[in-house]
C-alpha cells in the first residue's frame, strides 16, 4: 500500500507540475516526462500490478504515442502534448484509455474555446506591455493542461487510488 500512496503522490504532483508549466511557458520539458515514465516503472509492479495489466498499458500507451505522432506530424499537436499523453495512458491502463481520451478532448475544447473568448478581448491596459505566452502566440493551445485535467480526472477511478476509498 506504501508504493500505491507514493505512485499517487509522483503521478499528482508531476502531472500538475506538466499542466501548470505547459499552461506558464507553453512547454512540456521532457525530463517531466521521463520522471513519470521511471516512477511507474519503479512503482507499479512494487504496487502490485500484473505483468498483464502492465503489458495492456504498454500497449495502450503505444497507440496513444503512434496516433499522437500523427498528429505531430500535421502540426495538430506539440511533441510535449504526445509524449505527455503516452505517459499518463501507461499511469491509467487500458480500461481507462478511452475515458482519458474523452476527457482530454472535452478539456481540451473547452481549453480552446476559453483562450479563443480571451485572446479576442483586448487586455488591460496593466498587462498590455507585458509579453504573455497565452497571447503570444495566439494559435497555439497549451494542451498540457487539459490532459493532466483528464488524467487526474480518470486517475481517481484507477486501481491507484483503491486504498484511498
Amino acid at each position: 500500500m506504501v508504493f500505491t500512496l507514493l505512485g499517487c503522490a509522483v503521478f499528482v504532483l508531476l502531472l500538475l507540475q506538466a499542466g501548470l508549466g505547459d499552461l506558464a511557458r507553453m512547454r512540456i520539458p521532457n525530463r517531466l516526462v521521463l520522471a513519470l515514465l521511471l516512477g511507474y516503472a519503479v512503482l507499479a509492479p512494487l504496487s502490485g500490478f500484473s505483468l498483464l495489466a502492465i503489458s495492456l498499458g504498454l500497449g495502450g500507451a503505444a497507440v496513444v504515442f503512434g496516433l499522437g505522432l500523427c498528429l505531430f506530424a500535421c502540426g495538430w499537436m506539440g511533441g510535449g502534448d504526445v509524449k505527455l499523453m503516452a505517459v499518463v495512458s501507461l499511469w491509467l491502463g487500458l480500461p481507462h484509455l478511452g475515458d482519458f481520451l474523452l476527457w482530454t478532448s472535452v478539456f481540451g475544447g473547452l481549453l480552446t474555446l476559453g483562450l479563443m473568448i480571451c485572446r479576442a478581448r483586448p487586455l488591460p491596459e496593466a498587462l498590455a506591455g507585458r509579453a504573455l505566452s497565452l497571447r503570444a502566440g495566439e494559435t497555439r493551445v497549451p494542451y498540457g493542461v487539459a490532459i493532466a485535467a483528464a488524467g487526474l480526472f480518470v486517475f481517481a477511478s484507477t486501481p491507484w487510488t483503491a486504498p484511498l476509498w
